[in-house]
């Protein structure tokens, strides 16, 4: 844990250095940003692997301090590295982010560090194997459920952003959240005497666990984005 936190420090420290070499004095207008971003981290599949779409606007003029902006994340997960089966499903959120005016620089930018506040949840549709044992001695045995999960957060984030050609810009940030969460099997057993284990171990895999909970959760992205506004 501790490494992860050094290295996501580092590279803000890194996207940081490189926005303060980058100077526009003119201001931010409404509409200057307009970015579509692709999430690389959630394809490259870290638990369940993850279409995520973001889409940032400035929809008002920089004020004296920071720049806001509104992101827009659409997600749809589509697999699982080797313990869920996905089914169907969308997850949807907004973010209010602050940008810091960077050093050394005349104007503010969607560039270099900033922190922000974001609410997501959706639904989604999985398949488990799960294991159970019976308590009159008759062994084990293991069936494929349907689960369905719905869930709702809300998160503080802290992350940069860069750009790394005219209309190319590199985002990465991670929140730190609390989830609630509700997930429930579809068709479950009626056997008295079958009892399911919970074989769920792995933190990434730590939302899906049957039930109805509250849990804090970290989001993390690395994205792409292209930005069709002026700057």
């Amino acid at each position: 844990m501790k490494k992860s936190i050094i290295l996501f420090s580092l590279v803000l420290f890194g996207i940081s250095t490189v926005s303060n070499a980058q100077d526009d004095a003119s201001p931010i207008q409404k509409g200057d940003y307009k970015i579509l971003k692709l999430d690389a981290l959630n394809l490259m599949g870290i638990g369940v692997q993850k279409l995520h779409l973001g889409y940032e606007i400035s929809p008002m003029k920089q004020s004296k301090n920071n720049l806001p902006t509104v992101n827009f994340n659409l997600t749809v997960p589509f697999n699982s590295i080797n313990y869920l089966d996905m089914n169907y499903g969308v997850e949807g959120g907004i973010e209010l982010r602050f940008y810091q005016q960077r050093r050394q620089a005349a104007s503010l930018a969607a560039e270099g560090i900033f922190i922000g506040v974001g609410i997501d949840g959706g639904y989604v549709s999985f398949d488990k194997e799960d294991e159970y044992y019976f308590t009159n001695g008759g062994g084990n045995k293991t069936s494929i459920n349907q689960y369905s999960r719905v869930r709702t957060g809300i998160y503080f984030m802290l992350g940069a952003q860069t750009k790394l050609a005219d209309k190319l810009y590199f985002d990465v940030n991670a929140g730190m959240g609390w989830s609630n969460v509700n997930v429930s099997e579809l068709d479950p057993e009626t056997d008295a005497n079958l009892v399911k284990r919970n074989n769920i171990g792995s933190p990434f895999y730590s939302l899906y666990q049957e039930g109805k909970y509250q849990k804090f959760y970290m989001p993390v992205s690395f994205g792409l984005g292209y930005n069709f506004g002026n700057k």
